[in-house]
């Protein structure tokens, strides 16, 4: 007699949520991308970052009390290897969302998809062009510019906890910009503004 249609999963333990493992898998899916989205400009989307955690914290709360619930009752082995989606996959979008953000990946990937967007702006500002009202520079929404046709930067919006950080632009070295803040060379002539 074949029992383990009796045994628990998390499938079932959901079931009133109507939440199976592949929702989960989904919903750690959407939390990372919104971490990625979160720590990919200097100083990170604080606002954002501070929705994602709480986001990540209510579905770590409640995948631990499915998964310990799945773990108490008999038949744990049979439960654990029939929803696989379930208590697999949020731990590895949880460790590779991790990895990205530790080694700077975010970071690095917008700045080099707005990259030709930067080196143009930048380009065009050294030879003399006023850079006018901008409202984006690539994928970056800019707060405010200041510089010369020598060397520039701007702040991006809503971005750090305690100051405003964004990028600068200089061929000759550290920036000198006439505003407050300090630079941390980032890639070539670019360089990451701290403005505390």
């Amino acid at each position: 007699m074949d029992t383990t249609s009796d045994l628990p999963n998390a499938s079932r333990l959901c079931a009133p949520m109507n939440v199976s493992g592949r929702a989960w898998g989904t919903v750690a899916a959407l939390l990372g991308l919104g971490t990625v989205y979160a720590t990919s400009a200097p100083g990170w989307h604080f606002a954002w970052l501070m929705l994602v955690g709480v986001g990540w914290l209510l579905f770590g709360v409640g995948w631990l009390i499915v998964l310990g619930v799945v773990l108490v009752r008999r038949g744990k082995p049979v439960a654990l290897r029939r929803n696989w989606t379930f208590w697999a996959v949020p731990p590895l979008v949880v460790a590779l969302v991790g990895s990205l953000v530790h080694v700077g990946a975010p970071l690095r990937m917008r700045f080099e998809l707005s990259r030709g967007s930067l080196d143009h702006f930048a380009k065009t500002v050294s030879e003399g062009t006023p850079p006018g009202k901008l409202s984006w520079i690539g994928l970056y929404p800019v707060e405010y510019l200041e510089g010369t046709h020598r060397a520039f930067g701007f702040m991006i919006e809503n971005t750090g906890f305690f100051g405003s950080y964004g990028f600068a632009w200089s061929p000759s070295g550290e920036p000198d910009i006439d505003a407050p803040g300090y630079y941390r060379h980032f890639d070539g002539q670019w360089y990451i503004w701290i403005d505390d």
